[in-house]
């Protein structure tokens, strides 16, 4: 913050309701020139909405893929290469969006930065997100594009069976994009990177803010790539273990295996690690303490947010300075209570809520 900037804060705090005659005439400078200073904040994160209110809160910022899900429910088990009956749900997906929705109905004040489309899918993320309180005005928005789309199948059990993912937008984020959002990146609490964004983003954001703490979530195997040159300036890692077996180049058949890969994360500079498994748990690591929670079984009807749940709870815990053992049971009771609902995201997921569950208190 520049030191003209550090002023009109200050005038602003005394008094939230000058205009901009009123802040120029104080400072000695132009109307012009306070309107440029205005605008400079608000891109900053430093002011949000008209009528210049200050943005003292602390926000999380999330780098990563906004979508609509297309999720198929069949009536039976599932038959391939034929015409299955069943019910299909469509709900807003992505997993930095899944994410940053966790966020915020945790009470969190958070920021996505996203690529969208003018169309349909597009209008509906955008205005769900203005709806529930995601503040998204830092995206990019694209005309005559189309924003990104995943259909998914489930099986009998619930479980993924066949997924396709329309993403092509996402490749119309650059470098070039990002860099004008540095400085809502970098006044950001935390930043957390899904790796649907490209390698080239990631790499800019990660070089560019040494002093942020990064959080990043793997997303899948093939996508994971997009992170190995990029450990060594990450804060905190989430992976599934084919992940970790990728990012770490070790085959994982056992317990032990599982911890030569925390220790390969830990000497790459990540201060904490979680390695999930589903439905069997997760091994967290703080490089001072480390162990394995066992998961709750619970019923289960829809999979595809756990991961995005767990990462939320996790930033959640963090950002309330938990230790890692309760961080991880915060992680682990948003992802149960996101497959216990039909949306990617659990509508009624609460901070009273997971506290309870997760027993932390």
């Amino acid at each position: 913050m520049t030191k003209r900037e550090s002023e009109i804060i200050q005038l602003l705090k005394d008094n939230p309701l000058l205009s901009q005659n009123s802040l120029a005439e104080k400072l000695g400078i132009t109307r012009s020139s306070i309107a440029v200073h205005l605008s400079n904040l608000m891109k900053k994160g430093l002011l949000k909405g008209k009528g210049y209110i200050i943005n003292e809160n602390p926000y999380v910022c999330v780098l990563g893929g906004a979508n609509v899900d297309i999720v198929g429910f069949p009536s039976h088990k599932l038959i391939f290469r034929d015409a299955n009956l069943g019910n299909l749900k469509i709900s807003m997906g992505g997993v930095g969006r899944n994410i940053a929705e966790n966020l915020v109905r945790l009470g969190l004040d958070t920021k996505l930065i996203c690529v969208l489309g003018d169309d349909m899918y597009g209008k509906k993320v955008v205005s769900h997100s203005e709806e529930i309180g995601i503040d998204i005005q830092d995206s990019l928005f694209l005309k005559n594009k189309q924003s990104s789309v995943h259909l998914a199948i489930m099986d009998n059990h619930n479980d993924l069976a066949l997924g396709l993912s329309a993403m092509g937008i996402y490749d119309e984020m650059t470098s070039q994009f990002i860099r004008k959002k540095k400085e809502q990146l970098k006044n950001a609490k935390l930043v957390i990177l899904d790796t649907n964004i490209s390698e080239e983003v990631l790499t800019w954001v990660t070089q560019n803010i040494p002093e942020q703490y990064f959080f990043l979530d793997a997303v899948s195997v093939t996508k994971s790539l997009k992170a190995k040159k990029l450990l060594k300036h990450l804060y905190m890692i989430k992976v599934n273990i084919l992940e970790a077996e990728t990012l770490a180049n070790i085959k994982i058949k056992s317990d032990r295996d599982v911890e030569k890969a925390i220790s390969f994360f830990h000497k790459k500079g990540i201060q904490k690690v979680f390695i999930t498994q589903g439905e069997k748990g997760v091994f967290f690591s703080d490089a001072k303490v480390s162990g394995h929670i066992k998961a709750d079984k619970i019923k289960v009807i829809n999979t595809n947010g756990a991961g995005d749940a767990f990462v939320a709870g996790v930033v959640y815990a963090h950002i309330h300075n938990m230790s890692i053992e309760n961080t991880t049971k915060v992680g682990m009771a948003c992802a149960s209570m996101a497959i216990q609902h039909e949306d990617t995201v659990n509508p009624l997921i609460n901070k009273n809520t997971i506290l309870k569950d997760a027993k932390v208190y």
